[in-house]
């Protein structure tokens, strides 16, 4: 099975990486049947699968690059222990192009999820979220829509005030970052 599909997840500069990775996959039905959503990513235009459907390989043994490589595919995993386990070993990297799969997960209603990305909201964390977001201002958008819509339909009984709702304290630090950023530059 070709992964050419997968490969426009990532960054072209790691092609090499990335077929290498995903060869411990196996795949048991067609991937280009999947919902995607589309991202920029420093001028590239990356197509993430939104959910997939296969099995994580046993052997996760690799350098750290392929390492992290499968471990953002599997933040889009339809299990969302494995979402949540995958995202605590990409987490504390400071590659930027892990950006748009923990920024994807901040739309989604899994609350514990939310929780490990506030608790490693680091400088170059928001600064990369931050920059991934004025990259791309209609995710961005989608997404704080998303948030707003999990914390009323789910979390508003627990939370009844948004700002403290654990996305929305995530968003308002992305957008604090770019406000400074903007006047910084003025």
């Amino acid at each position: 099975m070709s992964f050419e599909f997968l490969q426009k997840a990532f960054p072209c500069y790691l092609k090499n990486d990335v077929e290498s990775a995903f060869s411990l996959i196996t795949v048991k039905n067609e991937i280009e049947n999947y919902q995607t959503f589309s991202v920029n990513l420093r001028n590239e235009n990356l197509q993430i699968l939104y959910r997939i459907y296969f099995d994580k390989p046993s052997d996760f043994f690799l350098n750290s690059t392929k390492s992290l490589i499968l471990n953002c595919l599997f933040t889009r995993h339809h299990d969302g222990f494995l979402r949540e386990k995958c995202l605590k070993k990409i987490i504390k990297s400071n590659e930027y192009w892990i950006s748009p799969f923990v920024f994807q997960l901040l739309g989604e209603y899994v609350i514990q999820i939310l929780d490990i990305v506030e608790q490693n909201l680091s400088p170059i964390l928001v600064k990369n979220l931050s920059n991934f977001a004025a990259e791309n201002p209609e995710f961005y958008n989608l997404t704080k829509s998303r948030v707003i819509s999990y914390w009323n339909e789910y979390y508003r009984n627990t939370f009844p005030k948004i700002e403290d709702y654990v996305g929305y304290r995530i968003l308002s630090k992305i957008e604090n970052y770019l406000s400074q950023s903007v006047s910084q530059t003025l």
